[in-house]
């Protein structure tokens, strides 16, 4: 007696479907249910304007983009640029003024490739990050059992991290508070997952960022930030990191059961 036929069609091998380089991106994307991702490529500062990394890791977003896509017909993308026009540049938990850039920076480059490719993006500016932030902060200061994951020490706010001997989460000055990166990278992130909550129908929601390898303390710090204050189970946050090239990116995958 002869085992009857499947009819069913077994799911394509994931090397079919994932190039080589986005991979490891798209690790722990489900093929079999829908998932709601962002993909955050294509940083630059407008002190600096759009250079090779910006190009380059905004193609790799673009990549992964359309890898997810073809992983299950489901799943929803969305494409985000951040564009620091703080007129700062920040390391860990320093930041230091450079030389004042143009009030507004091109965009060509990015929205040619992205017609190109057939996709739309949205822009982030960290200006507007940094603002939801300290009023956020300054919320905490007159509720601070709100948050109690957060201490001040003097006029220094401090997230208490689980990785790090100390996260400056911000400075208090007079009655307000000017937030450091890891609070402005934990906002962007708020930001982005409150985006993804717009497809109740996809099982799981996944930010992949890009960063350049120079970003990734204060990134690490910020993704532990919103992981542990607002993430959910079904959250998932990618840091990818890689040099001007994005050829060779390596890939985080950090949940709140991670910290």
């Amino acid at each position: 007696m002869t085992s009857p036929t499947s009819t069913t069609s077994p799911l394509p091998p994931r090397s079919r479907t994932v190039p080589a380089r986005v991979a490891p991106l798209l690790e722990t994307v489900s093929p079999t249910s829908r998932s709601a991702l962002l993909v955050a490529g294509g940083y630059f500062d407008t002190t600096a304007g759009i250079g090779a990394f910006s190009l380059n890791s905004f193609a790799l977003a673009q990549e992964t983009g359309a890898a997810a896509r073809r992983l299950h017909r489901g799943n929803k993308v969305l494409y985000d640029v951040i564009v620091n026009d703080l007129g700062m540049s920040c390391s860990t938990d320093v930041c230091t003024l450079p030389a004042a850039g143009p009030a507004e920076t091109d965009l060509s480059p990015l929205t040619a490739s992205a017609a190109a490719a057939g996709i739309d993006f949205t822009v982030t500016r960290e200006r507007n990050l940094r603002n939801r932030a300290a009023r956020s902060m300054k919320r905490w200061l007159r509720d601070p059992a709100a948050h109690p994951l957060f201490t001040r020490e003097g006029d220094e706010i401090v997230f208490r991290s689980r990785q790090y001997e100390k996260v400056l989460a911000g400075v208090v000055k007079d009655d307000h508070v000017v937030p450091r990166c890891p609070l402005i990278v934990a906002e962007y992130f708020a930001r982005y997952f409150a985006r993804l909550r717009a497809f109740p129908d996809c099982a799981h929601r996944h930010v992949v960022d890009i960063n350049s390898l120079a970003d990734r303390d204060k990134v690490t710090k910020g993704a532990e930030i919103y992981l542990r204050t607002l993430g959910t189970p079904e959250e998932e946050i990618v840091l990818v990191f890689a040099d001007a090239a994005c050829a060779d990116p390596l890939a985080l995958t950090y949940t709140a059961y991670d910290f």
